[in-house]
């Protein structure tokens, strides 16, 4: 999977987030974008159900292990679902020009750090490093939202690298003071007639087709 990169100036020049150009790309209909929401919410919905309805009519002859088991994957539909809210939300927010920058000063190795060790901590058996080197301990930039774009960065390189897949992410700060941080996976890749619409709200790579998604986060970020 190609290097995701998200680039700032220290703190004279305030961090946050810029709204994505459509172009001129392969963009859905509106009717076909809603039918891609629904689908996608459907799905994980129908997951806890179908689970949940097992628990209540075996509960009395399952193990512990299967209660357990059963359990973990009811909690990653739901987190699934949430997460499909929050995007859809977010794009929301940003379409109405709702979504603005609320700047403070931070430990942005700090941020970094954490969002990492949240993201991971949901497939704890894939390989993960952390690399960051010489980062502002005192940066200007809005938290929340930088922090939801390294979490759509970090997700997009979990969701299409296999579950063995190493994920990586290293930060470093230029002689000029910018600050560039990267997510790097090794997953399916992005074909090269793809790459100029990866920005577009709703696009999916070819590729991409059989894997839950509904093409915003990139955008978002």
């Amino acid at each position: 999977m190609p290097t995701s990169r998200k680039s700032s100036k220290q703190p004279h020049k305030p961090a946050g987030s810029s709204r994505s150009r459509a172009g001129q790309g392969r963009a859905s209909p509106p009717v076909d974008r809603m039918a891609l929401l629904a689908h996608q919410i459907r799905t994980p919905l129908a997951t806890v159900t179908s689970l949940a309805q097992g628990l209540m009519r075996r509960a009395d002859h399952l193990s512990i292990d299967e209660i357990r088991g059963r359990a973990e994957k009811i909690w990653r539909a739901s987190r699934r679902v949430d997460e499909l809210v929050e995007t859809i939300m977010s794009y929301t927010r940003l379409n109405a020009g709702a979504m603005t920058l609320n700047l403070s000063s931070f430990n942005l190795d700090a941020l970094i750090r954490r969002v990492c060790r949240e993201e991971s901590s949901h497939e704890p058996h894939r390989p993960f490093s952390i690399d960051l080197q010489g980062l502002p301990t005192r940066f200007l930039g809005d938290p929340v939202l930088l922090e939801q774009a390294l979490a759509i960065l970090l997700s997009n390189a979990m969701k299409y690298s296999p579950p063995e897949g190493p994920i990586s992410v290293t930060g470093r700060v230029s002689d000029e003071g910018i600050v560039t941080v990267s997510v790097k996976g090794k997953g399916i890749g992005i074909s090269e007639r793809d790459l100029p619409f990866l920005m577009q709200p709703f696009f999916r790579g070819q590729n991409a087709k059989n894997i839950p998604g509904t093409g915003l986060g990139l955008s978002l970020a």
